[in-house]
């Protein structure tokens, strides 16, 4: 579970490329614009589209519990946590052996 899986697979007269996410319980192959699984001449091809689109995944938008996971949730969160942790006043963060002496 939570486990992230590629490989090529041998199928129809060439090789399918295999692809399982995370959220996936199994490999899917990865399909051609007609919807139906693309058909690769070489197991090298296979896997290499198998890389492309894992990379495409992981460089896509995240997304957190259904939501899209964007720069507006962490600037509200930011301002949240300011007026819970400050409550107005300014906190002096200094660091351990920083003073002279120390």
């Amino acid at each position: 579970m939570n486990e992230f899986d590629g490989f090529a697979e041998p199928r129809r007269g060439g090789w399918w490329a295999m692809l399982r996410l995370a959220r996936d319980a199994e490999a899917k192959p990865l399909l051609d614009k007609g919807g139906e699984p693309k058909v690769f001449g070489d197991e090298l091809a296979a896997t290499k589209a198998i890389l492309e689109h894992t990379f495409k995944y992981f460089n896509g938008h995240l997304v957190r519990d259904g939501e899209l996971a964007g720069l507006g949730d962490r600037v509200a969160a930011r301002a949240t946590a300011n007026l819970v942790f400050r409550k107005g006043k300014a906190i002096k963060v200094e660091r351990a052996g920083a003073r002279k002496g120390a």
